[in-house]
């Protein structure tokens, strides 16, 4: 979608080809938009024309709102830093909060020519959004390894304030932090309110005393570096929007989702704070890689900064789930160079997802959504620092590689009933050839005769290594079965080891 510009935030190229780097501690605001719908809107398009068209119906929606929400966000000079879920985390250099809640009350306004998505067979179904805006000085990251994906980070308290209004916003509000509130007292009209008993004061936005003018972007140079925007793209989407195939990749597909939650970062006072994340990041994204898996999103905040994973998207295994748990394990314990962080506590899920590109004509990004990818954050949330806990579906694809323990029925966020949880335990490694195949060899007299032959060398003194090789199916263990059997008979002491290709560091 779009040009390859498209997947960097707006002020980070614009800085790019001025020849500059952005600085990593910044003053300005926050606007998180926050979009409620999809979810409904896609099953109902599923039901209606099938996972093919339902997707592609899915795609148009979701593109036609964000784009309207971009551009608005580009008029008001902001750039648009991640999307999570159906969220965009925006940022307003220079900005004390005012300009952010102008936007923000356009963005409602655009809402509303999308508050009822009409199907093609005339079924409705409603989308709204809720905003908060936050204003102070944050911090500013590229993280990542530049042979995977860079990702741009926003860090700091300016954050964490943002995560707690959040949790006070309602459909159609705007919600400013008090510090935010207090700042702009003289120019925006609030009601203050404490939704939560616990939570902060927050003040819902009724409107602006005066007008805002907007300040829209330059427009870009026609003609941009390939190789400066390639590590901002995993690689399998790069090579498929290369090749002109990016509309190929919005599809509803199964996927596994990961959801790791750490610690030990001090975004504000430490000035390494970002070379450290840094480390972490590449780290994780190289793990991820070993199991063809790849990291979408990063959160951060000083109370617990959270990482997305996704195995299934955008290349499928037919044994994902098995993959991201054995990624999961990896992850539980970083190295000793990382042992800053701290808390890692891990949630996977397994389940149908929208998997595709999507956001506007200026700015884009790849990212997997669902239901499931919801249930997996929560188990983030509910597991111990250490703990990895899986869905049950998880479980049982992934049971003859793995031992779980049932935590029985628990109550998870957002969805009406308990789901059933397991704990990973451990690994389980895979049964010997000679344990598998008791049953004698029939036939295959040719390989039989090389078998003996090479016993026969090792009992003169001569050492051999025979390698068996073949299409999935052929028999290849069951042959190495029988050549543990014969050397036996002959008095062999035998060692067996076995791998699986989601157990690499395990002998």
């Amino acid at each position: 979608m779009g040009s390859l510009v498209a997947y960097l935030p707006m002020d980070r190229h614009q800085a790019m080809f001025r020849g500059e780097d952005l600085p990593d501690r910044a003053r300005g605001a926050v606007l998180l938009a926050d979009i409620s719908g999809f979810t409904p809107l896609t099953e109902t398009l599923v039901e209606e024309f099938g996972p093919a068209r339902g997707a592609e119906e899915l795609t148009g929606y979701l593109n036609k709102v964000y784009e309207a929400l971009i551009a608005e966000v580009h008029r008001h000079r902001g750039s648009v830093i991640g999307f999570s879920g159906d969220a965009i985390t925006c940022w307003f250099g220079d900005d004390n909060g005012l300009k952010s809640v102008a936007c923000a009350l356009v963005l409602q306004q655009v809402m509303g020519r999308f508050a009822k998505a009409e199907t093609p067979a005339g079924t409705s179904v409603s989308l709204t959004i809720r905003e908060v805006v936050t204003a102070g000085e944050a911090r500013r990251f590229r993280v990542g390894d530049p042979a995977i994906q860079y990702m741009d980070v926003l860090a700091g308290a300016m954050m964490d304030r943002v995560a707690e209004a959040e949790k006070q916003a309602g459909k159609g509000e705007i919600i400013l932090d008090a510090e935010t509130a207090d700042r702009l007292a003289d120019s925006v009209t609030v009601e203050w309110r404490r939704k939560i008993d616990t939570g902060p004061r927050v003040a819902i936005v009724i409107g602006i005393t005066g007008p805002v003018a907007a300040t829209p972007w330059p427009d870009l140079p026609p003609r941009v570096e390939e190789e400066q925007i390639r590590p901002w793209l995993l690689p399998p989407v790069y090579e498929r929007l290369k090749t002109g195939q990016g509309r190929l990749l919005a599809e509803l597909r199964p996927a596994v989702s990961l959801f790791l939650k750490f610690g030990g970062l001090d975004y504000d006072q430490d000035d390494a704070a970002g070379e450290r994340l840094d480390a972490y990041i590449r780290w994780v994204q190289n793990v991820l890689a070993r199991y063809e898996g790849y990291l979408i999103q990063i959160t951060t905040s000083d109370k617990g900064s959270y990482l997305y994973a996704v195995f299934g998207a955008p290349l499928a295994h037919d044994d994902d789930a098995a993959r991201a748990v054995a990624a999961a394990l990896d992850l539980r314990t970083p190295p000793s160079d990382l042992d800053f962080i701290t808390g890692v506590q891990i949630g996977v899920s397994q389940g149908r997802t929208w998997a595709g590109i999507y956001g506007g004509s200026g700015r884009c990004t790849y990212g997997v959504l669902g239901d499931e990818v919801n249930v997996a954050a929560r188990l983030m949330e509910r597991a111990e620092p250490g703990q990895v806990l899986v869905s049950q579906r998880v479980a049982r694809a992934t049971a003859g590689r793995y031992r779980f323990q049932s935590l029985g029925l628990v109550k998870v966020r957002g969805k009406k009933g308990p789901v059933p949880v397991f704990t990973v335990l451990s690994r389980q490694l895979p049964s010997g050839p000679a344990d598998l195949f008791a049953a004698p060899l029939i036939e295959r007299e040719t390989e039989r005769a090389q078998l003996e032959k090479a016993l026969g060398s090792v009992l003169a003194g001569r050492g051999q290594i025979l390698r068996v090789e073949g299409e999935a199916g052929i028999g290849k263990s069951r042959l190495a079965a029988e050549l543990v059997r014969r050397a036996a008979n002959c008095n062999f002491r035998v060692a067996i080891g076995a791998c699986q290709s989601t157990m690499r560091g395990v002998a």
